[in-house]
Parts: structure tokens; sequence; C-alpha cells
């Protein structure tokens, strides 16, 4: 499967409750037309996994499933559509869990609720967040980085105070001693990207996935794995949480409390790899949610489809509804601590 993640649970609210995909056919969705919202552009990482999902789902469905891409504030605009259709399994798609949870956390717009607005069917794959830079920055590690922020701060990139990444840059910060200014307003990943090859900031926190051709072709480094997998990276790279994580050895290194360190890292890894989820609309009726938890369950874990997953260059890392919803609760939980943190770092780019 090359560098394909096989973390499969299978233990859905669906199959737990005896429905299985062999006898859950969905039969008053067959002939049925599907709109699938994409909260990003064509091209995107979530358009190129809802495209690879189309036709395997279309297949066991007996439907016809659209794409509809609505990018529009970050994802916001296609999350509020799906919640807002009806609860007929008509209108099905992919949210980033990750992102709706930071925007929420920032106070600054009003967002759907990534368990409590939603339907969830399975999660695809966990977010894979990792520090990175451009190839002629000069930060050859991490320890760069650091070190050439305590002389001057080093310029992040980010999208804006409603995402991930806006969550993640000053949790990591703080526990590495990093110096930073962020700059938004770089919408889309391949704007980021360029800007990181181009000088103009040092630094991005980015999805692993979403990156990777970038970093296959050598003009991303790679520099702190944030979430802690370690899987994707070409080589080495070093880790931000655990006992041995660059987290501990800062809080080692400047007297503090090590344990505490170890979990703020751990919490932080929950917040931002609770991952892409598919969904449906609110209160969905059980019998069709079980039988489109089960399918799609069933369809994630599969050779063929795995086959076709490594082909694209795509990581599944497939979980079922009852596992998503227990670490969308768990990471719900952990935000609550960086709040502080997450309004100061508002209060600063606002200036």
């Amino acid at each position: 499967m090359g560098w394909i993640l096989l973390t499969v649970i299978l233990l859905g609210q669906g199959l737990s409750s005896g429905v299985t995909a062999s006898d859950s056919v969905c039969t008053e969705l067959q002939g049925e037309r599907i709109r699938w919202i994409v909260p990003s552009r064509a091209g995107g990482g979530y358009d190129r996994y809802s495209r690879l999902i189309q036709p395997f789902l279309e297949q066991r469905l007996k439907a016809n499933i659209v794409i509809d891409n609505r990018p529009e504030a970050g994802g916001i605009v296609g999350a509020m559509a799906i919640r807002d259709a009806g609860p007929d399994a008509r209108t099905l798609g992919v949210i980033n869990a990750s992102g709706l949870l930071a925007a929420a956390a920032t106070r600054q717009v009003q967002v759907p609720d990534p368990s409590r607005d939603f339907t969830v069917l399975a999660k695809v794959v966990s977010n894979r967040m990792f520090v990175f830079t451009g190839r002629d920055s000069g930060f050859e590690n991490i320890h760069d980085l650091v070190e050439h922020s305590t002389r001057n701060p080093v310029i992040a990139g980010i999208r804006d105070v409603g995402s991930a990444s806006f969550l993640a840059l000053p949790i990591t910060a703080s526990l590495i001693d990093l110096d930073f200014v962020t700059v938004t307003g770089y919408v889309g990943n391949t704007n980021r990207v360029l800007a990181l090859i181009r000088g103009e900031i040092d630094l991005i926190i980015q999805n692993f996935d979403s990156v990777r051709p970038y970093v296959d072709s050598g003009e991303l480094l790679p520099l702190l794995d944030v979430t802690g997998t370690g899987a994707g990276a070409a080589g080495p790279v070093t880790m931000l949480g655990g006992p041995s994580g660059l987290a501990a050895k800062t809080a080692m290194k400047n007297q503090r409390p090590v344990q505490e360190a170890v979990r703020k890292a751990a919490a932080l890894s929950a917040i931002v790899s609770a991952g892409r989820l598919v969904v449906a609309p609110g209160k969905l009726p059980q019998p069709l949610g079980d039988c489109l938890q089960a399918q799609l369950m069933s369809m994630l874990t599969s050779e063929e489809f795995l086959n076709a997953a490594s082909k694209a260059g795509l990581t599944i890392d497939a979980a079922d509804a009852e596992s998503a919803l227990s670490n969308l609760e768990a990471s719900r939980e952990s935000l609550a601590e960086f709040n502080r943190l997450v309004q100061k770092q508002i209060e600063q780019v606002r200036k």
C-alpha cells in the first residue's frame, strides 16, 4: 500500500448495531441524485478525496453523486449548506472538523458545530499537521528556526483567524519558545506554499497531505510534526509531543513542568487531528444513517478503494461515526484551556 496509513476502526454506530453493508442497501437512495458538497476549490485536498470516493459510493448506493464545490469563507459556507439541507441524505459532503472547531474557538464567526449540527457518517482521514519551511529558507531543522526567532521573529503565513493553522500556531509556538509574527490573507494551500517558496514568509503550519507534492519535489521542508503521527514525511522529523518531544525538551531546558508540556502537546494534537469527516444534515432518520455508515465504512476499508487511494497519493485513516464523535468531544474539551492564548493571538492580528 506504499505510504498509505491503514488505521481502520471497525466499531461504528451502524456496524455495532448489527447493520452491515451486505444487508443495508439504502434502497430509498437508488436512482436518486445526491449533491456532495466540498468545502474547497476544485483540485484541492477535499476535492481530491471527494472525487476518489464518488464512483465507489455511487456504485454502492446505486445513486448519482454530483460534486458541488463551495470554498467560500474557508469552507464554512459549504458546511452550512450541508447543515441546512433536508435530512433525507440527498445532500452529503465532507467537512474539516478541526477547522470548524478552530473557527468556533475564535468567537469571530458563527459556524456549524461538527458534532451537533450534522449526522456524522465516517472519518476519512486525520489531519497530520506539520511546520514547513521553504527549501531556500536557510532553516535546515526546527532548532534553526527557533534559534533565529531569538534574534528576529519569524514570519508565519495563514489563511485567517478561523483556520486550524491559526489555532495551532500560537499553541505550538508557546510550547517551543518560538517568537513569530503572523501574516494573514493567504487563501488556499497554493498561495501559502508559493509565498513560502518565494521567501515572503518563513513558515506555515499545514496538513501534510495538502502539500505533499511540494514536499516530494523538495520545495517544502517539514521541520516539526505537530500531531505526532510521524507518517508521510521523508526522513526523520522532530516531534512536538511525547516524553522525548520538543515540547518536553523545551520545558525541561527552561525549568517548566514537563508533564504539563506533554499534556498540552497531546491536547493540541487531538484538536487539529479531528480530521475530514463525511457528514449528512442533522436529524437524519436512524435507519438511513445506519445504512450510510455501514456502506461508507465497508467502502473505505475495501481493498479496491485503498488501492485507488494509494495510486492517487491519498492517505486513508478511516474511523467509524462513533469513534469520530468521541474524538470530536475530546477535542472540544481540549480547546477550553487554550482559549486565552487564542484570543490573545487574535488581538495581535487585529492591531
